[in-house]
C-alpha cells in the first residue's frame, strides 16, 4: 500500500493526541477505533504513528486537554491553526518517495549584530514597538524599526516574521519592507518569510507572505501590479512581479508552534530547514537526494529529530564536531 496521504496523517495524529491527553472518553476510543476501520489507509497511518520513536511520542503528553478535544474539529475545517498543530506535536512520519544541501547558521552574524532586533539560531522571540503593534521573530532573523511623525516601518533584513498590526491614534500607516518588495497591512496579522539559504535555491528566493486575519497588499520592488491578498490566503513575490495567490497552508506558520510540519518534503530541503534551527553546519549528503519526508517534528529538540531519522529511514549521522554533522546513507 501505498504512504497515507497527508490528510490521513493528520487525522491519524489526532487521534493520537487525543488518546494520550489523559481526558479521552469512550467515546473518543470508539470513534477512534470506527475511524480506523473504515479504511486500510486509516490503520496503515495509526500504525505508523504508534511505532514512531519514543523520544517524540512523548511531546504528546504535554498537550493541553482541551487542545485535545477541540483538534477533531481543527483537522475538518482547519479553523485553527495552532490547535492543529499543537495536535501534531511530537509526531512524525517518513515516507520513501529531490538535490543535496547544507545550512550555516552562524551564531549572530555582522548584519543581525546591527539590527535593531535579531534572534539567533534555534531562538525566537517577541517584541512590541511602540505603537503596540507585535512582531515575533524565528529563528535567524534580524529587523529595523523606523517610525517617523508620518509612517510606521519594519524592515525585515532576513528571516521570517509574524506581525499582528496596531491601531495608530496617529494615523501613521504601517509597512513591511523587504529587499523585493514591500507589504501594506490593512488591519491583520500575516507573516513574512525571506530565506536565501533553502536548499537548492538561488539567492534570489521570492518573498513569501501568508495571511491568517485582515488582508495585505504587496507591492514589488521594481514595478508591477500591487496584490492586495485576504485572509487565508498566501503568496510569493519576486521584485518584479507577485504569484497568482494559493490558499494558505497552515504549515508555513508552524514555526509559531515550534514545528516543522512537512508533506513529501525531499529529504535534503527538510534537512536544511533544521538547520536553520542548530548552530553550525547540518549537511545532507546528495545520494540521500530521493528520501522525502512527511509529519510534524518539534524544534525544541534537533537532535532528537535527527535520531527518528535514523530510526525511520537507511541513514546516519557523522559528526566531526557537535556543531558540524552530516546526515549520509547508512
Amino acid at each position: 500500500m501505498n504512504a497515507p496521504a497527508p490528510t490521513v496523517i493528520a487525522q491519524a495524529s489526532h487521534w493520537m493526541a487525543v488518546l494520550q491527553s489523559g481526558e479521552a472518553s469512550a467515546d473518543d476510543e470508539a470513534a477512534c477505533a470506527r475511524w480506523r476501520e473504515a479504511d486500510p489507509a486509516h490503520e496503515l497511518a495509526w500504525q505508523r504513528m504508534s511505532g514512531m520513536g519514543e523520544q517524540l511520542r512523548s511531546g504528546l503528553r504535554h498537550v493541553p486537554p482541551e487542545m485535545a478535544r477541540q483538534t477533531l474539529d481543527t483537522v475538518k475545517n482547519q479553523a485553527s491553526r495552532r490547535q492543529a498543530m499543537k495536535a501534531l506535536a511530537g509526531l512524525g512520519t517518513l515516507t520513501l518517495t529531490g538535490a543535496g544541501a547544507w545550512i550555516v547558521a552562524d551564531p549572530l552574524p555582522f548584519g543581525q549584530m546591527t539590527a535593531d532586533h535579531a534572534t539567533r539560531a534555534g531562538e525566537q522571540r517577541t517584541v512590541t514597538l511602540a505603537d503596540g503593534t507585535r512582531v515575533t521573530l524565528n529563528t535567524a532573523t534580524a529587523i529595523d524599526v523606523r517610525f517617523s511623525a508620518t509612517q510606521r516601518q519594519l524592515v525585515l533584513r532576513e528571516g521570517e516574521i509574524e506581525i499582528v498590526t496596531a491601531h495608530d491614534p496617529r494615523g501613521r500607516p504601517f509597512e513591511v519592507a523587504t529587499r523585493l518588495g514591500r507589504i501594506a497591512p490593512l488591519g491583520t496579522r500575516f507573516t513574512v518569510r525571506d530565506v536565501n539559504q533553502d536548499a537548492g535555491q538561488s539567492h534570489d528566493n521570492p518573498v513569501l507572505v501568508a495571511v491568517t486575519e485582515g488582508a495585505v497588499a504587496i507591492s514589488p520592488k521594481l514595478g508591477g501590479i500591487t496584490l492586495r491578498l485576504p485572509a487565508g490566503q498566501q503568496t510569493r513575490f519576486t521584485a518584479t512581479a507577485v504569484e497568482p495567490p494559493a490558499a494558505f497552508d497552515p504549515a508555513n506558520a508552524a514555526w509559531l508552534d515550534d514545528m516543522i510540519v512537512a508533506s513529501d518534503m525531499p529529504l535534503p530541503r527538510f534537512i536544511a530547514e533544521l538547520g536553520r534551527y542548530r548552530r553550525g553546519i547540518l549537511r545532507c549528503d546528495p545520494a540521500l537526494s530521493d528520501l522525502t519526508v512527511s509529519g510534524a517534528f518539534p524544534l525544541q529538540d534537533t537532535d532528537a529529530v535527527l535520531a527518528l531519522l535514523q530510526e525511520a529511514l537507511p541513514v546516519r549521522t557523522r559528526s566531526v564536531t557537535r556543531y558540524w554533522v552530516t546526515v549520509l546513507p547508512r
